[in-house]
């Protein structure tokens, strides 16, 4: 579900979609280009408050500092200390010293065998082989597991406005194109704040119907 939002500075109308319909984050209003911090609960806006670019980058800078934290950055942990007898004791804690020598262990030995020679036989050989045919298995191509593996992405549609989205969007369906409206990855200089997203094994076909029908977008991009 899309909600609409009217900018307290311009008074125009804009347009914001998230999965799920809850968000509480910044805002920028697509015309005027002035910052909001936005709460939204079920698609319908709850708060709009002004927001500085000082407290947007102060916001992103604590999103990055989460995310290192997140993957392998966060604080990092003293060593464990030994204990401190207390003043009571009568015998003081002595640390048992540790070997830095490694230990090898040796395989166990087999016994000794002494060899024999094979018996020699007087009588002739038999030339006579039998061969046994080969099993399918042994004859089936042998195939590495990565060559099953096929990469798959996505792209990504920018629009000038709703109008052209919205002709792009029944254009493509009718085309049987699988087609998913999404925030628009890129904050855009200029245009609609929603793309489309699509199978990039489409891309083609994308192209060349919107090209066709002249629907007019700011660009056709790979995530």
């Amino acid at each position: 579900m899309i909600a609409k939002i009217v900018c307290p500075s311009c008074q125009t109308q804009g347009q914001f979609s998230v999965e799920g319909g809850n968000y509480k984050g910044p805002y920028r209003c697509w015309k005027c280009r002035t910052l909001y911090t936005l709460d939204m609960v079920n698609s319908k806006v709850v708060s709009l408050q002004p927001l500085t670019e000082e407290e947007l980058k102060e916001i992103k800078a604590n999103q990055e500092a989460q995310k290192r934290g997140h993957y392998g950055g966060g604080t990092p942990q003293t060593a464990p200390q030994a204990p401190v007898p207390s003043a009571h004791e009568n015998n003081p804690l002595i640390w048992p010293k540790v070997s830095n020598k490694v230990i090898e262990e040796k395989p166990p030995e087999s016994p000794k065998q002494s060899f024999v020679w094979p018996k020699v036989s007087n009588s002739e050989p038999n030339l006579t082989t039998h061969y046994e045919k080969p099993s399918p298995t042994s004859q089936a191509p042998f195939t590495l597991p990565g060559d099953k593996m096929q990469k798959k992405s996505n792209g990504v549609i920018l629009f000038q406005n709703t109008a052209k989205l919205v002709e792009a969007e029944k254009l493509l369906n009718n085309e049987g194109c699988y087609i998913t409206r999404i925030t628009a990855p890129v904050d855009p200089p200029s245009g609609s704040n929603i793309a489309l997203r699509f199978p990039w094994s489409q891309y083609e076909t994308v192209k060349s119907l919107l090209n066709k029908a002249g629907v007019q977008t700011q660009g056709i991009r790979q995530l």
